[in-house]
């Protein structure tokens, strides 16, 4: 299907600037672009998803740590793998791979988010849609 679209002038400035840089075909980066805001949108009313979230948090404040992984055995069902890299002396990043409800994986999200010591935390809702 072609379509026509009105972007902004900074907008188009940006797109056409990582267009170049990236060598990506415009029609290639509206596809990703479409297919990231639709599977935000649809996430929490699907029966199956896959996730990643990634959490940044400091390892030394209120057992952090801990709690991370406390709140990762609460949801076995939903938590495939997690992986955690350390940045410094106090920071950690923890992504955590996930599947399930989409319900469930924003209750966890949201249980992560309210953890002491976490910095910020991103959940990215991935589809194998094209």
């Amino acid at each position: 299907m072609k379509i026509g679209v009105y972007l902004p002038q900074e907008l188009a400035r940006r797109l056409s600037r990582i267009r170049s840089e990236s060598g990506v075909s415009l029609s290639k980066i509206v596809q990703l672009a479409l297919s990231s805001y639709l599977s935000t949108e649809e996430f929490a009313r699907s029966e199956s998803v896959i996730a990643v979230i990634g959490v940044v948090y400091d390892h030394t404040i209120d057992d952090a740590d801990i709690r991370l992984t406390d709140v990762q055995h609460s949801y076995l069902n939903n938590v495939i793998s997690a992986t955690h890299i350390h940045l410094d002396e106090r920071n950690c990043l923890l992504a955590i791979f996930v599947k399930g409800r989409g319900s469930d994986v924003e209750k966890l999200f949201n249980e992560i988010i309210a953890i002491r010591g976490v910095k910020t935390a991103r959940l990215m809702p991935l589809s194998t849609q094209s």
